[in-house]
């Protein structure tokens, strides 16, 4: 690499001062000094901003204030737009800058030649920045990828990393060195959502330039909840978030099969329920209309969101039919003992409780799966897992499954009608 090269560090951040103090330090410690460290903030009290004007750092230090949360922040001024068409309520402030938002208002501030990327949760190693910038020139590529790896102290901690990250590296937009000529080409991250923005842009980039990821992990992220309710929440808001975004499709369909698995159980005994004619709520014909919107959902999303019938992707009916596979296995799993011993209990053919066998079973391989296998797919060591480790992974794994299907159900419902964030113009 040329002598001179210059490079900005551009750090998103939003009410974690200790973590800003100890991404600054790990900063000036590089065996390669960037130019300036930009820092994007959107806390909602000062005492970043307070930080950085006391902070020794050899480093330059460029601090931008793109935003100040307050509660609900995002949620009120979009409501506010959306119900009333103009401002109705003036908030003293602006509101919080999204993650995404803040590094791409930094980029658009710095003047190095090269950008990297940091969040005030992710620390580098010494050699990050030299070592991504020999990469960048013996690999000859224009990307080079963030890896980073998750560290747990806790005990919980290390449940929730064995059933999600796992040990071995990620890849992530934390880490990542780019020109900013081609970053700002790229069309920067999306705007406007919480999560997914990187995974969507890392996408996009990839169809764009040449690129590399590191045999190795050069950064450490050791902020993981602490606790169940913290990790519950902090998904369930990333999945809605991520729900907006044309990504992860397929498992958003497999969300939309289990929605319609049990819609396939319930309507059809909805009058059943209600108390047929008697009641206020009994609605005639109920099973042929549910068939027939089904029929009307699915023709609507191949002509709206996947564009005329030409372009149908083959992997969305190769999931489609997956789908459809796994309800009528289900759908005649339920109906076995009527439909083929006829509810006769002496009959060869008739399986006591073959609906909770069947629903066993699935739980008890998805367990499995997210107990064995998938940690073990991660680099999670066997002696942690065993003897009983795995089934609290598992058990926990399949817990945060549940707790991301309302944002992937919601987003494989929404997808058809509604317009995707695209990439920012």
């Amino acid at each position: 690499m040329k002598q001179g090269t210059s490079i900005s560090v551009v750090i998103p951040t939003l009410d974690n001062p200790e973590a800003v103090k100890k991404v600054i330090h790990s900063l000036n410690s590089q065996t390669l000094c960037p130019k300036e460290i930009l820092i994007c903030d959107s806390s909602s009290k000062n005492e970043i901003e307070d930080l950085i004007k006391t902070i020794e750092s050899k480093i330059e230090i460029k601090y931008f204030r793109v935003g100040k949360a307050f509660p609900f922040d995002r949620i009120l001024i979009s409501f506010n737009k959306i119900l009333f068409k103009r401002r109705m309520f003036n908030f003293k402030h602006k509101g919080r800058a999204f993650p995404y938002e803040a590094t791409n208002f930094g980029s658009e501030q710095a003047t190095g030649e090269f950008l990297a990327f940091l969040d005030a949760t992710t620390i580098p190693e010494k050699d990050w920045l030299k070592d991504y910038l020999l990469i960048y020139k013996e690999k000859k590529v224009n990307v080079v990828f963030g890896k980073t790896k998750y560290l747990a102290l806790t005990s919980f901690q290390k449940l929730l990393r064995a059933s999600t990250y796992g040990r071995r590296g990620h890849e992530t937009i934390p880490g990542t060195l780019i020109r900013k000529q081609d970053f700002l080409l790229s069309g920067q991250i999306i705007k406007g959502v919480r999560s997914g923005g990187d995974i969507e842009w890392r996408s996009r980039v990839k169809s764009m330039f040449s690129f590399k990821l590191p045999e190795k992990p050069y950064l450490s992220y050791s902020y993981l909840p602490k606790d169940l309710v913290t990790a519950s929440k902090k998904i369930f808001i990333y999945q809605l978030h991520g729900s907006r975004l044309d990504i992860q499709n397929t498992v958003k369909d497999i969300y939309l099969g289990l929605a319609l698995i049990f819609s396939a159980i319930l309507i059809p005994k909805w009058n059943s329920f209600v108390g047929w004619k008697t009641s206020p709520l009994y609605m005639p014909n109920i099973t042929k209309l549910y068939l027939l919107g089904l029929v009307v959902i699915f023709l609507t999303t191949l002509v709206i969101n996947r564009g005329v019938l030409k372009k149908v992707s083959n992997s969305f009916f190769s999931n489609i039919l997956k789908l459809l596979i796994f309800i009528f296995i289900f759908l005649g799993v339920f109906r076995w003992n009527g439909a083929i011993a006829g509810w006769v209990e002496s009959s060869v053919w008739y399986i006591p409780h073959i609906t909770k066998i069947f629903l066993g079973a699935i739980i008890l391989s998805s367990v499995a799966y997210r107990g064995l296998y998938f940690p073990l797919k991660n680099e999670v060591e066997k002696e942690y897992l065993f003897p009983f480790n795995w089934l609290q992974v598992g058990l926990l794994g399949l817990f945060l499954d549940c707790v991301k299907a309302p944002g992937y159900l919601i987003g494989s419902i929404l997808s058809p009608f509604s317009k995707k964030i695209k990439k920012n113009d």
